[in-house]
């Protein structure tokens, strides 16, 4: 269903005030492992869903919803996947355009195709003849390219992180049938060799691709105790994972999702929703940009504002957050317009602005004000404005009664006059401008002695 902007905007009034509401957002509380510090100082990235569902057009859960068999899906559309115009430098650069640090991308999704050219050989089509990869299924082998590799390079240059999205169930492979929105095993002794096959193809892609993150989802079969058939993914099975991939490489980072629900995992990993408290542990939303993950033609029109997106960022990050925003290429391999537009915008902002996010920790403060958020980096409190004073005065809480040195406008420079910068204040009040600096969001430092 489309929604207007209008509609996006309410939308995310809702979500900040509930989040406002909470209060008690206090800045960072948990503590960050010496291999998780370089993510939660970038703070921003960007996550890509790609795959045969790409050339299909109807979105990544297609085959499940619109129950398409197996032998159909894989003859009407995955061998007809051919991504001939997919540019991994074109991706990087509208990815640091957009101020974004870290990328993740789709190796193997529902589906089952893997983008890759994996040798584990159970994974083959419904015929148990050919493999199920993007290289040796499609007319796209012939070209000789492999898109993982390209994307992992182009960020090595780029200085961006690299990382690989992995989904535990999977619609096509021969131990599984679809059952409901989820699998179902035809055996326990399958659920053990898939298992197994399921680990050897994480080990390809450690070795061969190098990845920071390791991504997991479909974990939704999920059970506290021993499997079932119809709830075949256990947390014994979810712990025996993450111990797996460390195994694989120890800095690795891995999210929640090799069995939710279990604080398993690096970090915790709430899709489309920001908490309204601050998680006692590292965390990321992961957001689309127009209600699809893979390319939907349909959705194509209906993009949520940069501001809306800018505005998700901040929150996020003033709750000590990671923003991972998704884009879905085309099944030809080519971006979307409206996600270049978006990228765009919400770069612009971040040209100026971006220092207010990165390695920053949350609201230092107890409560969150009527007119935006806090964040907070060393000596500089962030003042994040989204609801202008018609007054020209914002009065702004100190942080720990310390005296300020200096406030000014983060994209200017210019600086901003205040009163009751005294011992024992706990507020003060800033006099601004009539106009607003930045519709989007507008950032004042207030950097203390």
């Amino acid at each position: 269903m489309k929604k207007s902007k209008k509609v996006w905007s309410l939308l995310l009034v809702l979500s900040l005030v509930i989040g406002m509401a909470a209060g008690g957002v206090q800045s960072q509380a948990y503590s960050v492992p010496s291999n998780m510090k370089w993510w939660t100082k970038d703070r921003f990235g960007m996550f890509i869903h790609f795959g045969a569902y790409s050339y299909y057009g109807h979105g990544e859960w297609a085959m499940q919803i619109e129950g398409i068999s197996k032998q159909k899906y894989q003859q009407t559309v995955a061998a007809k996947f051919n991504p001939t115009k997919f540019n991994a430098n074109e991706i990087v650069k509208y990815a640091k355009l957009a101020g974004m640090k870290y990328i993740v991308i789709t190796a193997k999704h529902h589906e089952g195709m893997a983008m890759w050219d994996t040798n584990v050989a159970s994974f083959k089509d419904y015929t148990g003849k050919t493999m199920f990869s993007l290289q040796q299924y499609t007319p796209f082998g012939k070209t000789g390219r492999d898109v993982l590799m390209e994307l992992k390079t182009a960020c090595d240059k780029a200085g961006i992180k690299f990382g690989l999205y992995y989904s535990i169930i999977d619609w096509n492979h021969s131990s599984q049938t679809i059952n409901g929105d989820f699998t179902k095993m035809k055996s326990m002794a399958a659920r053990t060799a898939y298992i197994r096959d399921m680990k050897a193809q994480l080990k390809e892609l450690v070795d061969r691709y190098d990845p920071a993150i390791m991504w997991f989802d479909g974990d939704w079969t999920y059970r506290r105790k021993a499997p079932t058939l119809a709830k075949w993914w256990t947390k014994a099975d979810g712990k025996d994972l993450y111990k797996y991939v460390k195994s694989l490489k120890s800095s690795i980072l891995v999210n929640e999702r090799v069995c939710r629900g279990f604080k398993l995992g690096d970090f915790e990993c709430p899709e489309r929703s920001i908490p309204e408290k601050a998680p006692s542990r590292p965390w990321e939303t992961c957001q689309s940009m127009n209600d699809a993950w893979g390319y939907k033609k349909d959705l194509e029109n209906s993009y949520r504002s940069y501001k809306y997106l800018i505005r998700e960022l901040v929150d996020v990050a003033s709750k000590s957050g990671n923003y991972l925003l998704n884009i879905g290429p085309k099944g030809d391999g080519t971006m979307t317009a409206g996600s270049k537009k978006a990228l765009r915008g919400i770069g612009n902002w971040m040209k100026k602005n971006g220092s207010s996010i990165y390695a920053t920790s949350g609201n230092p403060f107890g409560k969150v004000p009527s007119w935006g958020t806090y964040t907070k980096k060393g000596k500089n409190v962030y003042v994040h404005v989204t609801k202008w004073p018609k007054n020209k005065k914002l009065t702004v809480r100190k942080y720990k009664n310390k005296k300020l040195k200096k406030v000014y406008l983060l994209e200017s420079g210019k600086k901003i006059s205040c009163k009751g910068n005294k011992k024992g204040k706990t507020k003060v009040t800033l006099k601004v401008t009539k106009k607003v600096p930045n519709k989007k969001d507008t950032v004042i430092v207030m950097q203390y002695k």
